[in-house]
């Protein structure tokens, strides 16, 4: 017991001496933990604005959980193995004077594995809070929109994530203690440096058959297994490309001799010391691969959402609903208040096949249906059948059309998509559903019709008249179902569309109350941003924690081009060329890694038409090449500049022992 308190007593004050470092481990564990916390926070809020048992995930869901789950351990051993690794290599000399004092290797090993212990533990602790904190602020800023509940914390889910950071912090630790325990004390005491352990031979081997293997799942498996199998493959490939890294970095030395000097040194540095250049250049990989996959596959759905966008009303009209079967006059003057002077046209309506029955005797659920033969376009309905004139023509289709108008003032039914009439005639038909089986109510024949041109996406307009004698004589009912906003008459902005929103809200929650016609709007500019700058900022942890622990392994190396009669500035180029090839190999691996899946997922996101009434497309494939050259060119050219700020210091003045 005094063993566990000895170490973890020097680990608490190595903490506190090199703040510097901590507070990077602490970022580097605490900030995945943060996120896996902040997302489940906010799934469990979602559901618990959702009325009944959400029901368990799926097995793919549950897969998918486990992938993600086993990938942020990966990145967090990756990013803080590292780190501990320049802990040992700083505090070689204190942990070679416990061995002198008569420590064997399980004390120091016990040491090295308490640091893992303190920072994992600290930072699962202070990940959990900052995700808890980034919840309840995501959940405020959100309050209001459909899904979004009271918060709630799942405090299992968040136990079992800090400790998963905790283990994973110490897991991190695990090679450094074992490189701790084997250490050549006579050589630390003395300052010399410990030549690198071999490099294994299977493991370049093992890393290939995966990466094949990956590539294999990522472009047959998603014929079966659909978005799983790229991710699958995704998987496969990062994991093999770890496994690979630390030959990948040692062939890359074979690049120096065309190099200019800083580079030249830094990348054989690099390529002789792999135990230590290899994790980081992974865990950019990592990150870097999982990001172009996510952004390959996200902005190829987003381009499929904007081929598919189909516009619901004329570009600037307005429509907006009202809440079926209650407070429908206190709606309507709700309206009318928050679009004072504006002239707004009341939408009433004949119900369709496709409405809601509110009754739970479904006879008094009737549907009027017309014998006119479908076009054979895909239908997207805003409205059932509209009961109106030439005013209401002119809002729906966003012109004055004569045709429409002089047969909706002659009496006649305007059909729309619809094949042209025979006889200018066209049956009604009343019916409702009732044990599976349709019944008819009412049959009326012989009706004036005419089949129009263009899309409004209501099925019909009928006239007052004819609709008041299709009400009497086979008791459908008309109500008003919404008001529209002329684009003729008003435009409707977006503080007015933002004040109705909230006003109809009080009424229920229907996401779809106000719409306001302004064309495809979305966009995912934000969303790239947030993909590159979270592997920037991994790329910059990961070159940052890597080039301080070459700073601290390189000083005789410093020492000697300074006796050679090197210039200061060629210190700080040599860590700014660390900083660039560890940066940029990580980038460029990453990329290439993450290329495959990322096409390989457009074929299941995008090879199918999921808006009614669009056009058929094949798979849509949408690279960001924007973003893949920052992470190629401009995060190496910020990593490097960061690395020579922060750790390309002044080399000392003379050589040490060794």
């Amino acid at each position: 017991m005094n063993r566990y308190v000895f170490a973890l007593r020097m680990a608490r004050q190595d903490a506190l001496r090199a703040k510097g470092r901590t507070a990077l481990v602490l970022c580097m564990i605490g900030l995945p933990i943060g996120v896996v916390v902040a997302l489940a926070v906010l799934r469990s809020t979602s559901e618990a604005g959702i009325e009944g048992p959400s029901g368990a995930p799926s097995g793919a869901e549950s897969a998918v959980l486990a992938m993600i789950i086993a990938m942020v351990v990966l990145e967090v051993v990756l990013l803080a193995g590292p780190a501990f690794m320049v802990d040992v290599r700083r505090r070689r000399r204190d942990l070679a004077l416990v061995a002198a004092s008569g420590g064997a290797g399980r004390h120091l090993r016990a040491v090295v594995l308490a640091s893992g212990l303190l920072l994992g533990g600290i930072a699962a602790v202070a990940g959990a809070g900052l995700g808890i904190a980034a919840a309840a602020v995501v959940a405020r800023a959100a309050d209001g929109p459909d899904g979004f509940g009271p918060f709630t914390v799942p405090w299992t889910v968040v136990a079992v994530t800090m400790l998963l950071g905790a283990g994973s912090g110490l897991l991190a630790a695990l090679v450094p203690a074992r490189q701790a325990g084997r250490m050549d004390v006579v050589a630390a005491l003395a300052g010399r440096r410990e030549p690198p352990g071999r490099a294994r031979r299977g493991l370049p081997i093992a890393g290939g058959v995966l990466v094949l293997a990956g590539l294999a799942a990522s472009l047959e498996g998603v014929r079966a297994l659909r978005e799983f199998g790229a991710a699958l493959g995704a998987a496969a490939i990062i994991i093999g490309l770890v496994l690979a890294s630390p030959w990948i970095v040692g062939t890359t030395g074979r690049l120096a001799p065309r190099l200019p000097l800083p580079l030249r040194l830094a990348v054989r540095d690099g390529a002789r010391n792999r135990a230590r250049t290899a994790p980081a250049v992974a865990a950019i990989m990592a990150a870097v691969a999982g990001v172009t996959a996510l952004a390959i596959g996200g902005v190829s759905d987003f381009r499929q959402r904007q081929v598919e966008y189909q516009a619901q009303l004329p570009h600037g009209s307005a429509l907006i609903r009202l809440p079926q079967g209650r407070d429908e006059d206190a709606a309507a003057a709700v309206v009318r208040r928050d679009l004072p002077g504006v002239p707004v046209i009341p939408l009433r309506t004949l119900p369709g096949p496709d409405g809601v029955c509110l009754s739970e005797d479904t006879s008094k659920c009737p549907a009027l249906t017309f014998s006119a033969e479908h076009d054979g376009a895909a239908l997207n309905e805003i409205l059932p059948i509209v009961v109106g004139g030439a005013r209401e023509a002119r809002m729906l289709l966003g012109r004055n059309d004569a045709g429409v108008a002089s047969a909706l003032d002659a009496g006649k039914i305007v059909l729309f998509r619809v094949r042209p009439l025979d006889h200018g005639t066209v049956t009604a038909k009343v019916t409702y559903w009732d044990d599976d089986r349709q019944h008819t109510i009412a049959t009326i024949k012989d009706l004036p019709a005419v089949a129009a041109h263009g899309d409004p996406h209501v099925p019909a307009i009928v006239p007052p008249q004819a609709a008041e004698k299709l009400a009497e004589k086979a008791g459908v009912p008309i109500r008003t179902e919404a008001y529209g906003v002329d684009r003729a008459d008003h435009r409707v902005t977006k503080a007015e569309e933002a004040r109705l929103t909230r006003s109809m809200e009080t009424f229920g929650h229907d996401s779809g109350a106000v719409h306001v016609e302004r064309g495809f709007t979305e966009s995912f500019g934000r969303i790239t941003l947030m993909l590159g700058a979270a592997a920037a900022v991994l790329a910059l942890g990961a070159t940052l924690i890597a080039t301080g622990l070459a700073a601290a392994d390189g000083r005789p190396d410093l020492a000697t081009l300074r006796a050679v009669g090197a210039r200061p500035r060629t210190g700080r180029l040599l860590t700014m060329g660390r900083g660039a090839f560890i940066a940029a190999l990580g980038c460029w691996l990453g990329i290439a890694g993450g290329l495959v899946p990322g096409l390989a997922v457009t074929r299941p996101l995008t090879d199918g038409v999921e808006e009614n009434g669009a056009a058929p497309h094949g798979t849509i494939v949408d690279v960001p090449w924007l973003l893949l050259l920052a992470l190629a060119i401009g995060v190496p050219l910020v990593a490097a500049c960061a690395a020579g700020a922060v750790t390309g210091g002044r080399p000392p003045a003379r050589r040490t022992p060794g």
